[in-house]
């Protein structure tokens, strides 16, 4: 179905749900990045906070259950989910998830609401058809089947039940077995609490948590780091002064632990590969109340400038940014520790991106598996004897993470792997490295490993 010339001209978002339909086409038919594409949405300030919350969920949510939502509508739409337009398929999508998954929103507000979008951004027919489709779901919704119930594949039920591809529900299941991998599919489907680490150089975990609870925002402790919060309610940073002040950056408990395993001292040089937006390098800072130099590299300039503005915001010192290749970078010295956080297939992170899911491939792991070796070399190259060496990727599949490692020290008998036991909590541990997974965390799924060189 094609779009009129008269919806084009109507295009520009009116309410939340205008806005958050607008993401969802640009993430649909132009591979944008939904996170992204959502930020620069809610940049502008328009919307109440509520809204925000709203536009939010609506555009997280259709994306993260698309999977389950195309299962369900493909029996409703007769011509087949193929036959429409991005506009209005995405527009039964939000419908749709409204009606099953948010019980605040009354369903035929829901309907009535799609129905207005389908008149802006279809042709003649599409509020007709939006109409017709969300009102026999909503009079059958009580009925509607569980995929579990009625595949007999457990891939297919699976990745219908729980809204992931098959090729990863099968990759899962072989690993974890039905009962786990049914745990982290839920997982995934989570909205993901957003973690905040505090900077001790301007204030502790007590002292934040009380701020911010007077700002009415709803966080608690994180169960592994003593740096670590949980925003348990919705927090738009920018609004929040404590954020402008650089009282606490943006990141994940998980990450947090990546730095704490590191355990850089003073007066130490530290190189961080792969570096931006920074949240490690200035972790590191932190932990040494800036004793010590960081050389933050990066080989995109951009992303460089995100981590010089974040340096700067958290108040920071002696961490030098050098774009440059990681794995072909050149120093005219050695360095006391080595940190590649090397870029890795992100399927660690599917509850907090949750395009990802549907962007990702066996490939995709495949592809990546050669920089990952380059940037660990890289980093080796410029380590002293001595040295501490961490490798860490935000991924839960072993040919990232424990199988590199084991590569890597297959080819370097100069190196040993240490105990990460010995510097994190127990609870994070699996076979001597950090392996976090979000159904078992609640976190996100991380890997990591603390390596030595012996001479």
């Amino acid at each position: 179905m094609s779009v009129s010339a008269g919806s084009r001209r109507r295009r520009r978002p009116k309410s939340p749900r205008d806005v958050a339909l607008n993401v969802l086409y640009h993430v649909d038919t132009r591979k944008a990045f939904s996170d992204l594409q959502l930020n620069r949405a809610l940049k502008t300030g328009a919307l109440e906070t509520r809204d925000v919350a709203l536009v939010t969920e609506i555009v997280n949510g259709s994306i993260r259950w698309r999977g389950r939502l195309d299962w369900i509508l493909v029996k409703y739409v007769a011509a087949g989910i193929d036959t429409l337009s991005p506009w209005v398929l995405n527009i039964l999508r939000m419908g749709l998830y409204q009606i099953l998954f948010l019980d605040r929103i009354p369903p035929h507000a829901a309907v009535d609401e799609s129905v207005k979008l389908a008149k802006r951004y279809g042709h003649s027919g599409a509020a007709g058809l939006v109409n017709a489709v969300l009102r026999r779901v909503l009079r059958e919704r009580a009925s509607l089947a569980d995929p579990e119930d009625v595949i007999d594949d457990p891939v297919r039920a699976l990745a219908a039940a729980y809204s992931h591809p098959e090729w990863l529900v099968e990759r899962w299941l072989e690993r974890f077995g039905p009962e786990e991998t049914r745990e982290l599919l839920m997982a995934d489907n989570l909205a993901p609490p957003m973690g905040l680490r505090v900077n001790p150089m301007k204030t502790d975990r007590e002292t934040l948590r009380k701020s911010l609870e007077a700002a009415g925002v709803e966080v608690e402790a994180g169960a592994y780091s003593r740096l670590a919060l949980r925003v348990r309610g919705n927090l738009v940073p920018a609004r929040i002064p404590e954020f402008a002040d650089g009282q606490f950056f943006i990141q994940d408990e998980s990450e947090t632990l990546v730095v704490e395993l590191l355990g850089p001292e003073e007066e130490e040089t530290v190189l961080d590969l792969c570096a931006a937006p920074g949240g490690k390098a200035c972790q590191i800072q932190e932990s040494r109340s800036c004793r010590g130099r960081v050389l933050a590299v990066d080989v995109h300039g951009g992303r460089l400038r995100r981590v010089e503005e974040n340096v700067e915001r958290m108040g920071l010192s002696g961490i030098r940014c050098v774009q440059a290749d990681g794995a072909e970078l050149a120093l005219a010295e050695s360095v006391d520790r080595v940190l590649v956080d090397a870029p890795c297939s992100g399927l660690g992170v599917l509850a907090r991106r949750a395009d990802a899911r549907w962007r990702k491939t066996r490939a995709s792991i495949r592809a990546l598996l050669p920089l990952q070796a380059a940037l660990l070399e890289g980093g080796a190259n410029h380590l002293r004897p001595g040295g501490t060496l961490v490798y860490s990727v935000c991924s839960i599949e072993p040919e990232e993470g424990i199988a590199q490692v084991r590569r890597f020290l297959e080819a370097h008998p100069d190196y040993e792997r240490e105990d990460a036991g010995e510097r994190l909590p127990e609870a994070t541990i699996r076979d001597g490295c950090l392996f976090m997974l979000p159904h078992k965390h609640r976190t996100d799924g991380a890997f990591a490993a603390r390596l030595r060189r012996k001479r």
